[in-house]
């Protein structure tokens, strides 16, 4: 007669201990995810509803960009000299969230006129904290995408004069 092994003759007790430290390391590995602050306790319930926010907030994002990658690329379609200018150089500049913004830019490489610490700057001249920028260089475009964010919640900002303010910059 063959023996068990010693790993299925552990006690109910021991494998139930394992089984809430998988699923204790599985919670905070989610409200890593989630960047919550260590001070920032949370039940589990009340973590996996937050989990569930973001998700459908990031859901909501990813069918944004998809319409707008669509936008742009039937735009790009249009063989009229007044579409190709418009594409040569753009700026979109919205309110994401509250309190939250996204600004979208691409420019000419050879427009001496815009730096993107210029970009940058007329942020946060008006009323925001960038809290993260990208800029890449395809071709001869410099594609710029910034979020940022009200620097002081009362005032916020202002995203048509942003964009009119960067439209200036760059044009």
């Amino acid at each position: 007669m063959r023996r068990k092994s010693s790993v299925s003759q552990r006690p109910p007790a021991a494998k139930e201990k394992e089984r809430r430290d998988r699923m204790k390391d599985l919670y905070s590995t989610l409200a890593t995810l989630l960047q919550l602050q260590p001070h920032e306790k949370m039940s589990p319930p009340d973590l996996l509803e937050r989990a569930t926010e973001e998700l459908k907030q990031w859901k909501e994002r990813v069918e944004r960009l998809k319409s707008r990658r669509m936008e742009l690329e039937k735009d790009s379609k249009g063989d009229s000299s007044n579409n190709i200018q418009k594409l040569q150089q753009f700026v979109q500049v919205r309110e994401v969230v509250d309190l939250q913004l996204e600004a979208n830019l691409k420019i000419l490489v050879n427009n001496k006129n815009v730096a993107p610490f210029d970009i940058l700057r007329v942020l946060e001249e008006s009323g925001t904290h960038v809290t993260s920028s990208n800029f890449c260089i395809v071709s001869h475009h410099l594609f710029c995408t910034i979020h940022a964010e009200a620097s002081n919640a009362r005032i916020g900002f202002d995203a048509e004069q942003i964009e009119s303010r960067l439209l200036e910059l760059v044009y």
